[in-house]
């Protein structure tokens, strides 16, 4: 259970104290996290040694990190969201996250003033359209929140070779 902090005098108004105690907990996060990630750094080293053992040519450094990708949203199936980006785009020429989301929202049926919904759907957009920029299947046009997007033209048949 959390320890509170002494409360603060009665001059001092209470969401002073309120933040007091929001900022010690987080702070307790931390230094837990922080622990974690020691044990992780030592079992790191111990698992590195190991191998050595076994391949003494081995560098544990050239052992690509695997990386855990977010859960796949539940609204979602797998490609819906690249497909509804380059259907838009074949359709209206350039789009924004925020488009996309409140196009999807409504093809789901879900309410268009909920918040949380839209903030989620627009961030799995955006991380989608991130992901195509990467490959260059399309292009940014713009930048921060009035960024949009449209595809990447092609180049042109050369016919050499």
């Amino acid at each position: 259970m959390a320890k509170l902090l002494p409360p603060l005098p009665d001059n001092q108004p209470v969401a002073a104290n309120a933040l007091r105690n929001k900022r010690a907990e987080i702070a307790g996060a931390i230094a837990l996290k922080q622990r974690e990630i020691d044990q992780l750094r030592a079992d790191l080293v111990h698992i590195d040694n190991v191998l050595r053992l076994f391949d003494p040519d081995l560098l544990p450094s050239d052992i690509p990190d695997k990386v855990r990708y977010p859960r796949r949203s539940d609204y979602f199936q797998r490609g819906e969201l690249t497909r509804r980006v380059f259907d838009w785009l074949r359709e209206k020429g350039d789009v924004s996250a925020g488009e996309l989301a409140a196009e999807a929202m409504a093809d789901k049926g879900f309410d268009p003033s909920d918040g949380t919904t839209r903030r989620d759907f627009a961030h799995r957009f955006g991380m989608c359209l991130h992901d195509l920029l990467r490959q260059k299947t399309v292009e940014r046009i713009g930048r921060g929140k009035g960024v949009r997007w449209r595809l990447a033209p092609r180049e042109p048949d050369l016919g050499i070779g």
